[in-house]
């Protein structure tokens, strides 16, 4: 269970969770993973380092999306094990995106950490059901009433993501008459090309989020 701890130098929650990470300049970017993770910044696992007070662009990978961040390198220095290094980050400025995604990242630990909590204590209650004697069975229906669907956003709903592979993507999801159409185009985008790298009709809102997922996944 992930247990938010406060950030001593600015009085933030901070977040002890592995996410993926790849950062570096220009010349040279590496993957690695981020060990703790605040909105004024965060603590990296790598292979690699770079020197203190360089300026670094880092790409963290959410469970649903990336963010695309710049910060400053407070510290380096090992981590206990021969083949791994650690660095301390400071954000340059305030990063709205990054800001958003964290919160709504957050709110997801919690509620797990919840849930977790609640299912660890009703498990002696249920230890004890489970012990008396059990009533007589009441008839299952044969046709349980369908869930009520989750309201669909009004839309449009823009994104920027960067895939696995480094590529980076703007997603637009647009509502139409008959459902959803998404329009993924790459970036930067090249002289001359006016049409969309990808686009795709969907029935409903989930299913035009599963085809972005999937689009990312293997670009």
């Amino acid at each position: 269970m992930t247990v938010p701890e406060p950030d001593k130098r600015k009085g933030k929650p901070r977040f002890k969770k592995r996410l993926s990470v790849r950062f570096g300049t220009e010349a040279k970017m590496v993957g690695g993973n981020v060990v703790d993770i605040s909105e004024g910044g965060m603590r990296i696992e790598s292979t690699e380092s770079f020197p203190v007070n360089s300026v670094i662009t880092v790409f963290v990978q959410f469970p649903r999306h990336s963010v695309r961040l710049r910060a400053r390198v407070i510290w380096s220095g090992g981590s206990g094990e021969s083949s791994s290094a650690r660095m301390g980050l400071a954000l340059t400025q305030p990063e709205p995106v990054l800001k958003r995604a964290y919160a709504e990242w957050v709110a997801e630990v919690k509620q797990v950490a919840t849930e977790s909590h609640a299912a660890g204590a009703a498990a002696p209650a249920a230890e004890a059901a489970a012990a008396s004697p059990r009533p007589p069975a009441t008839p299952v229906p044969e046709s349980p009433a369908p869930q009520p669907r989750a309201p669909e956003p009004p839309g449009p709903i823009r994104r920027r993501l960067e895939s696995r592979q480094g590529q980076s993507y703007d997603a637009l999801l647009e509502r139409q008459p008959e459902g959803w159409q998404l329009t993924i185009v790459q970036l930067p985008r090249q002289l001359g090309v006016g049409t969309p790298d990808f686009q795709s009709s969907c029935p409903d809102y989930s299913s035009a989020e599963k085809t972005l997922r999937d689009f990312v996944r293997t670009h």
